[in-house]
C-alpha cells in the first residue's frame, strides 16, 4: 500500500506540473516493477491478468490527460492570437490617424511666410483637438481591453488545465484502487471491472472575448 500511495503522489505531482510526458508512463512502470511487494494472495497468473486488465485503462487515462491538456493550451493560444490580431489592426488605425495629424502640421512647414506659418499651425491644431482627444480615449480603452482579454484567457486556461489535472489524478487513483484490489483478491467479475471513463466534459468551456 505504501508503494501505491507513492505512485499516486508521483502521478499527482506530474499532473500538477502540467507537462504531460513519459513520466506518467514511468509512474505506471514503477508500480508494475514493484507490484510483488504488495501483500497479495493471488497467483502469478492472476497478477498478470490484473495488469492486462487495468494497465490499458491507465494508459487511456494518461493519453486523455495529455490530449486534453494540449487542447486547453491550443484553445488559449488561438484566442490570444485572435486578440492580438485585433489589437494590431487597432494599432494600425491609430498610427494612420497620427500620421494624418502629423501631415497637417508638416504641410505648414513649407510655408515661407511666418504669419501664414503660425496661422497654419493654429488651424491644424484647432481642427485636430477633437481627433487627438478621441485618439487618446480610444487608445486607453484598447490598452485596457487588451490587458483584460489576456488576463481572461489566462484564467480560462488555468481553469481548463487544472480541471484536466484533477480529472486525471482522480480517475487514476480510482483505477489504481481497482488494480490493488485485483492483486489482493483476484480478478473481479465482469460487472465490477469498470474503471473511470476518460472524459473532457468537465473541462471549462471557452467563450469569445
Amino acid at each position: 500500500m505504501k508503494l501505491l500511495c507513492s505512485v499516486l503522489i508521483l502521478a499527482s505531482i506530474i499532473a500538477a506540473n502540467a507537462k504531460p510526458n513519459n513520466q506518467i508512463q514511468n509512474a505506471l512502470d514503477q508500480y508494475l516493477v514493484h507490484a510483488r511487494t504488495l501483500d497479495t494472495i493471488v497467483s502469478e497468473d492472476v497478477t498478470t491478468q490484473c495488469f492486462n486488465l487495468y494497465m490499458p485503462m491507465l494508459n487511456d487515462l494518461a493519453a486523455t490527460f495529455s490530449s486534453s491538456y494540449q487542447e486547453c493550451i491550443s484553445i488559449a493560444n488561438a484566442q490570444t492570437t485572435n486578440l492580438t490580431t485585433q489589437a494590431d489592426q487597432q494599432q494600425k488605425t491609430y498610427q494612420s490617424e497620427v500620421s494624418t495629424l502629423c501631415s497637417a502640421f508638416a504641410a505648414c512647414d513649407s510655408n515661407n511666410d511666418t504669419t501664414n506659418f503660425f496661422n497654419c499651425y493654429a488651424s491644424a491644431a484647432e481642427n485636430d483637438i477633437s481627433v487627438i482627444y478621441n485618439l487618446s480615449s480610444n487608445a486607453a480603452s484598447s490598452a485596457s481591453s487588451l490587458a483584460l482579454g489576456i488576463q481572461s484567457i489566462q484564467t480560462q486556461e488555468y481553469l481548463c488545465t487544472n480541471t484536466t489535472q484533477n480529472n486525471y489524478v482522480r480517475d487514476t487513483a480510482a483505477t489504481y484502487d481497482l488494480l490493488d484490489s485485483c492483486l489482493k483478491y483476484g480478478v473481479p467479475t465482469s460487472t465490477s471491472t469498470a474503471a473511470p471513463t476518460a472524459t473532457t466534459t468537465d473541462v471549462p468551456f471557452y467563450f469569445d472575448l
